[in-house]
């Protein structure tokens, strides 16, 4: 499926603000090499609230018009609430929500989010972000396969060899319906590619061309002892073609994996050239090898700005700083694309 977004929009007219990440700073200073397309928050993040997990606002600018789209909330209620209203951003005139994926440290906010906004706000979301997600990671790095894991979850644990064992905060399909309900809100449950004004598109299901990128260690929890392998088919990104720079692309965790994130936003909307990547992009589990091939992929498409936060991790964003499209992304930090 390929989605037409050529029209595009005018440079300049789109800003992307970090609203939840991991980090705040008031000391990162504003980098010159930019051009005024990434600034830093400074004081104005004086009061801000650093959390793991991400919610991002985008704004567009279309004539004598401007649109608010919004892309999680975070996953502390406080976060996203107390930050909007720091760094300037009315939720109240959010028109279309999307959530990246049924993960607690994205949607985490929303029972106090959906409460602010207008009759009518558009809520996208892929149906699977309501499955059961459970997280066992080995000690040793190995995958354990889904079929072996629920047989031998109590060993494992009982054996210490698990770093990570745990089952993870499910986002209640009731709790939606009853706020979308309430609120008057409208709610789309869909797996596909969703247009959401000219030149911006949603990912839909993203196509995994090496399924060994996608996230190890997370699992579909069907019932006690019965895991299946998650592919991350609820992964949402958004894709905006901003005219004459290219595609910018925004990801919630990058679960799928960037690489396969960023092929899949070529081939929808048939645009090869990238100028941003944003987002998180989940590296913090990954060998150094395997974020160097990344890096090395990234620095070829050369784009203009790189800005992993979240889980994205130490290791990738330190290799990639020595290509001049990175930047850190902290709680503020504005994105004039």
């Amino acid at each position: 499926m390929g989605i037409d977004i050529s029209d595009g929009i005018e440079s300049g007219k789109v800003t992307v603000k970090v609203l939840s990440t991991n980090e705040i700073s008031l000391t990162l200073l504003t980098e010159d090499k930019f051009n005024g397309k990434v600034i830093h928050p400074g004081a104005t993040a004086n009061r801000a609230i650093g959390e793991h997990g991400l919610a991002l606002s985008i704004s567009i600018e279309d004539n004598d018009e401007r649109h608010l789209f919004l892309l999680d909330t975070g996953g502390l209620s406080q976060t996203i609430v107390n930050n909007s209203k720091q760094l300037g951003v009315n939720l109240n005139e959010v028109e279309k929500f999307i959530l990246s994926h049924g993960h607690f440290d994205h949607f985490g906010g929303i029972s106090e989010v959906f409460p602010l906004f207008d009759k009518g706000t558009e809520i996208y979301l892929n149906p699977i972000c309501f499955n059961q997600n459970y997280i066992a990671v080995m000690k040793s790095g190995e995958e354990i396969p889904a079929d072996v894991l629920g047989e031998n979850l109590r060993t494992l644990s009982k054996e210490g060899k698990l770093s990570v064992n745990k089952k993870l905060p499910l986002l209640g399909k009731n709790m939606i319906d009853n706020l979308v309900d309430q609120y008057g809100l409208k709610l789309i449950e869909t797996k596909d590619p969703q247009r959401l004004f000219k030149g911006i598109v949603t990912s839909g299901e993203i196509e995994l061309f090496d399924k060994s990128e996608r996230t190890k260690g997370i699992y579909i929890q069907k019932s006690r002892s019965e895991f299946v392998d998650h592919y991350f088919r609820d992964e949402t990104s958004i894709y905006i073609n901003v005219k004459d720079k290219g595609l910018v692309v925004i990801t919630g965790c990058g679960h799928c994996g960037i690489i396969n994130t960023i092929k899949h936003g070529q081939k929808l909307t048939g645009i090869d050239k990238i100028y941003a990547v944003i987002g998180g992009f989940h590296e913090e589990w990954n060998p150094i090898e395997k974020i160097e091939e990344k890096v090395k992929y990234l620095e070829t498409l050369n784009p203009e700005i790189t800005c992993g936060m979240h889980c994205t991790g130490f290791k990738f964003n330190k290799l990639m700083s020595r290509h001049p499209s990175h930047t850190l992304g902290i709680v503020g930090t504005e994105f004039r694309l």
